[in-house]
């Protein structure tokens, strides 16, 4: 996936401002893509210099001018060809966190602990963050895009529950310092995921498995709480 045709994908459903365009991505799908204003601009300024969108400057008294982007007909055409490839290869990952893991044995137990707890409260916020997104776009997106957001929480949910158990593993002593930095359990957490949430239905097992993990994370609080909009909707279930 290219910037150029995520662009265009947006565009499709109707006009939008550079500005709304960098707030969807900001706001909406950050957890498998994301672009910085140096990239997002000098694109759109590319793109309407090849013909694929056009723009249109809505002229303001009291602010800056808008400048409101639409696909053009050869814009949409390139969509529709793009959407229709296959995609033939996995996108390499990088992640720094894990390459940091994978020298963990340099460091003390403290040292490891303090890594670790870190990038849970970190993924405790982003997690929340997700919530917060879902529940701000609920109404404005559509169930394929529902299930992206759905990945985007279990991935972190599933990072999360890896990172408590090597919390336990390390805190208790039991990882050594030249052995493996993983267990069987986690890698087994790694590919029961993976297997099941590209499947076409999780099987029973695997949702009674997720939910027990996930009691799990709750009950040690590393979950964090519910949003407040989903405290709400509970509590008024809980009235009614």
């Amino acid at each position: 996936m290219s910037l150029r045709e995520a662009i265009l994908g947006l565009l499709c459903d109707g006009p939008m401002t550079g500005y709304e365009i960098k707030q969807f991505f900001r706001n909406v799908i950050r957890n498998f893509w994301s672009v910085s204003d140096g990239q997002l601009y000098p694109t759109l300024k590319k793109m309407h210099a090849e013909d694929l969108i056009t723009l249109r400057v809505v002229r303001q008294d009291t602010t800056a001018n808008k400048h409101v982007y639409s696909i053009s007909e050869k814009g949409r055409r390139l969509f529709e060809r793009w959407i229709r490839e296959p995609v033939t290869k996995f996108e390499e990952l990088k992640e720094p966190f894990v390459l940091k893991v994978f020298f963990f044995h340099r460091l003390s137990r403290e040292e490891i602990l303090r890594h670790l707890r870190s990038q849970l409260e970190l993924h405790e916020r982003i997690l929340e963050e997700f919530r917060n997104i879902r529940e701000t776009y609920e109404s404005r997106i559509t169930s394929f895009q529902r299930l992206i957001g759905d990945m985007g929480v279990l991935y972190v949910e599933v990072r999360m529950i890896w990172l408590n158990r090597m919390i336990e593993l390390v805190r208790k002593g039991l990882i050594e310092k030249e052995g493996a930095l993983y267990s069987e359990e986690m890698v087994e957490i790694g590919k029961k995921f993976l297997e099941e949430m590209f499947s076409e239905a999780p099987s029973r097992e695997f949702r009674a498995w997720l939910s027990k993990a996930r009691a799990s994370l709750a009950a040690k609080g590393s979950l964090g709480r519910p949003s407040r909009g989903r405290r709400a909707r509970v509590a008024a279930r809980a009235k009614g």
